[in-house]
C-alpha cells in the first residue's frame, strides 16, 4: 500500500485492492460485510495517517469498496475463484472480470465523487485510478489465486525450481536497467517473463510477474523512470498502462504452455491406459481363440468319425443334421481365424517394411484359390505389378480377401470375371481389383468396412463379415487406405493405396 503512494497516483489502490479481491472471492459471501468493513477501516486509517484530507479520504472509500465487491462477485460468478488458471481462456476471463471491468466502474465512480467535490481534472483522476488498479490486478490476481488454489506439494515443486531463483534476480535487474536507460522501458519488461513462461510452472511465472510489477512500482515511486515532461498527464497515464500490458503476454503464454503440458500428460496417461487395455484384449483374443478351438476340434473330429463309421446307418434327416454341425464348426473355425488376424493387424506393432513384389503375392494367392478358380470357371486377368514397401504376409492376406470377395459375390450361374490393375502416382501404387459381380448399393457401401457387418443372408453368400474390415486395417497399417466404387448389377472396384518401394525403378507408367 505504501508503494502505491507515489507522485501522480491514487492513494492505496495499486496492490491492496487486488489482494482484497482475492481474499473476498475465496471467502463465503456471509463473511463479505465484515471483510469489507475491515477494508474500509484500514484504508481510511492509513490514508488519514498519510495526510489525506478527511473529505478526500471518505470520497475514496465507495470506489474502493465497489471495485473489490464487483471483482470478487464476478470471479465467484464465473467460477474462477477456485481455478488453477491453466488455460489462456481462463486467464483472460480472470483479467477481464477481475482486473478491468470492476476497475473501470470504480474509476468512473471516483471521478464522479471528486467531481461533486468540485475537484478539477476529473477525467485525469479517473484515468489515474483505472491505470493504478489495472496494474495491481494484473500483478496480484493470478499470483494470489494460484497460491490459494494450489496444493502444498505443487507449491513446493514450483518454488523449488532452481530456474525460478536464477530468473528472479535477472528479471529485477533487467527491469531496473530498462527503467533507468531505455526510452520506452515497458517494451522490454516482458523478455525475462516470456523466458520464464516457457521454462517454469504457471505458479512460478505468476510470482515472477508480481515481483517485476513491484520492482517497476518501486522504480516509478523512486523516480528511476519519469515520463518525458513534454507529455501531457493523460499521455503519461497511457504510458503507465503500457506497463500493465507488458505483463499480460507472459501470463498468457504461461497459461498456454501449462494447458499444453496438461493435455500432453492426459494424452500420455490415456495412451498408457489404451496400451494396457489393448494388451489385455489381445491376450483375451489369443486365449479365447485357443480355448474355443479345442471344443471345435473335438466337434469336428467326432462328427467326422460319426459320418465315417455310422453314416450309412443314420437316417437321412440325422445325416443332414450332422453335415450342418460339421459345416457350422468349420465356419466357427474360420471366424476365429479372421478375428485373430484382425486383432493382430489392428495392434499395428509391425517390423520394418520390406520390398514386396506384388506379382509374387498374386501368384501365392492364385495357387491358394486354384480349386475355386477352376470350379467356378473364373477368368482372372492381371498386368505386371510393381514392388511395394510393406509386409508380404499381410499383403497376401489382403489380396486373398479381395479376390475371395470377387469370386464369391456373383449372380447364380455366372462365371466370375476379375481384372487386377495397378498404376503409379508419385511414390504410391494404386492396386485395383475389379469384378463384374452383383455390385453394392451406395447406401450400403459404408457398412462394408465395419467388422461383422453382412449385406446378405448367410445361406446366400457365406463369410464372417470381417474380410473388408481386415483389408482396410492392412492398408492403413501400410500407410494407405482402400476405396470402393460399385453399383448394383455393375460389379465392384476395390482400390488399395500402398507405398511404392523406393529402392527399385517403377515398372508402371505414370
Amino acid at each position: 500500500m505504501g508503494v502505491s503512494r507515489q507522485p501522480g497516483q491514487i492513494a492505496t489502490v495499486w496492490y491492496a485492492n487486488a489482494a482484497a479481491v482475492v481474499l473476498l472471492a475465496r471467502a463465503p459471501r456471509r463473511q463479505w460485510p465484515a471483510m469489507l468493513g475491515l477494508v474500509a477501516i484500514v484504508n481510511a486509517t492509513l490514508n488519514r495517517l498519510w495526510g489525506d484530507a478527511p473529505l478526500a479520504m471518505l470520497a475514496f472509500l465507495p470506489p474502493n469498496l465497489l471495485e473489490i465487491l464487483l471483482g470478487a462477485w464476478a470471479l465467484q460468478r464465473a467460477g474462477l475463484a477456485a481455478s488453477a488458471l491453466r488455460s489462456p481462456a481462463e486467464l483472460l476471463r480472470l483479467l477481464l472480470l477481475g482486473g478491468v471491468l470492476p476497475q473501470a466502474v470504480a474509476a468512473g465512480l471516483a471521478a464522479l465523487s471528486f467531481g461533486l467535490l468540485g475537484r478539477e481534472a476529473v477525467a485525469l483522476l479517473g484515468l489515474a485510478w483505472f491505470e493504478s488498479t489495472v496494474i495491481g490486478a494484473i500483478s496480484v490476481l493470478p499470483a494470489g489465486l494460484l497460491l490459494a488454489n494450489q496444493s502444498p506439494q505443487r507449491l513446493r515443486q514450483a518454488l523449488g525450481d532452481r530456474r525460478l531463483w536464477l530468473l528472479a534476480p535477472l528479471a529485477v535487474l533487467s527491469s531496473l536497467f530498462c527503467l533507468g536507460l531505455m526510452p520506452y522501458p515497458f517494451v522490454y519488461l516482458a523478455m525475462p517473463l516470456l523466458a520464464a513462461a516457457i521454462l517454469l510452472d504457471m505458479v512460478a511465472v505468476a510470482l515472477l510477474t508480481a515481483l517485476v510489477s513491484v520492482t517497476v512500482a518501486l522504480g516509478l515511486a523512486g523516480g528511476v523512470f519519469v515520463p518525458p515532461p513534454a507529455l501531457a498527464y493523460g499521455q503519461a497515464g497511457f504510458i503507465t498502462l503500457a506497463f500493465a500490458a507488458a505483463l499480460v503476454p507472459a501470463l498468457l503464454l504461461a497459461a498456454a504452455v501449462a494447458d499444453l503440458r496438461d493435455n500432453q500428460a492426459r494424452l500420455l496417461e490415456r495412451k498408457a491406459e489404451l496400451r494396457a487395455a489393448h494388451a489385455a484384449l489381445q491376450q483375451f483374443v489369443h486365449i479365447a481363440s485357443h480355448d474355443l478351438r479345442e471344443p471345435l476340434n473335438t466337434i469336428t473330429q467326432f462328427s467326422d468319425l460319426l459320418a465315417q463309421y455310422h453314416g450309412v446307418d443314420l437316417p437321412s434327416e440325422a445325416g443332414r443334421y450332422l453335415a450342418l454341425v460339421r459345416q457350422e464348426a468349420n465356419r466357427m473355425r474360420v471366424l476365429l481365424d479372421d478375428v485373430l488376424q484382425y486383432s493382430q493387424v489392428q495392434q499395428g506393432e509391425l517390423p520394418a517394411p520390406q520390398p514386396v513384389a506384388l506379382d509374387g503375392v498374386l501368384e501365392q494367392v492364385r495357387q491358394a484359390l486354384a480349386p475355386r478358380l477352376a470350379e467356378s470357371g473364373a477368368q482372372l486377368r492381371w498386368v505386371p505389378l510393381p514392388v511395394v514397401s510393406g509386409h508380404a504376409s499381410l499383403l497376401v492376406l489382403l489380396l486373398h480377401n479381395l479376390l475371395d470377395n470377387a469370386l464369391k459375390f456373383v449372380a447364380p450361374g455366372q462365371a466370375p470375371d476379375v481384372q487386377i490393375e495397378a498404376r503409379q502416382s508419385g511414390g504410391e501404387v494404386w492396386l485395383t481389383v475389379a469384378d463384374r459381380g452383383i455390385g453394392i448399393a451406395l447406401a450400403q457401401q459404408a457398412r462394408l468396412f465395419t467388422p461383422f457387418q453382412r449385406l446378405h443372408l448367410r445361406r446366400e453368400y457365406d463369410g464372417t463379415g470381417l474380410g473388408l474390415a481386415l483389408c482396410r486395417q492392412i492398408a492403413r497399417a501400410h500407410g494407405g487406405d482402400i476405396e470402393l466404387q460399385s453399383a448394383p448389377g455393375q460389379g465392384s472396384r476395390l482400390t488399395v493405396r500402398l507405398p511404392l518401394w523406393s529402392g527399385v525403378a517403377a515398372r508402371l507408367p505414370n
